[in-house]
């Protein structure tokens, strides 16, 4: 019994301190017009691993709609990484103006034009509607890994 206790106290302990803590995601900026390389914000001059943009946008409901209020960004999803990177609607998030986070699964499959599930290669981008329910402003959209550890975050230009 002595024994069995002092292990799960060793498994405890290793669990709470192994617990590795990531920094934030850094924000890439809206695009809003200016040229290549003039980027202002935090991420200033930094090249992301994935490019992430995206833009206020309104979806056409589709016949699974249930005429709730949808809030939507049209975001394109760049490889820069040297693996396959996979893409997922239910990998996004969107962020309003109070900061209130909205999970893009309350909406799915209510609107046509919805980012496609696939695997991009190394160099390769896709475009695509995510949404939420809700009527709200966005302010940013995340995109987690399959782990669902945030990969990339980007303002929402108007």
């Amino acid at each position: 019994m002595r024994k069995i206790i002092i292990g799960l106290c060793a498994v405890a302990v290793l669990a709470t301190g192994c617990a590795i803590e990531q920094d934030p995601v850094a924000v890439q900026p809206a695009e809003s017009g200016k040229p290549a390389g003039k980027s202002s914000g935090a991420a200033k001059g930094r090249t992301f691993p994935i490019k992430l943009t995206a833009k206020r946008a309104r979806a056409k409901k589709s016949v699974l709609s249930d005429g709730d209020a949808l809030s939507c960004v049209k975001v394109t999803v760049t490889n820069r990484t040297k693996k396959q990177l996979e893409v997922n609607p239910l990998y996004f998030s969107i962020t309003d103006t109070r900061n209130t986070k909205h999970d893009s699964s309350s909406a799915l499959g209510e609107y046509e034009g919805q980012i496609a599930t696939m695997e991009l290669a190394p160099g390769e981008k896709t475009t695509g509607l995510v949404c939420a329910k809700g009527d709200f402003r966005p302010k940013t959209v995340s995109m987690t890994n399959p782990l669902f550890d945030e990969a990339a975050r980007a303002q929402v230009a108007s």
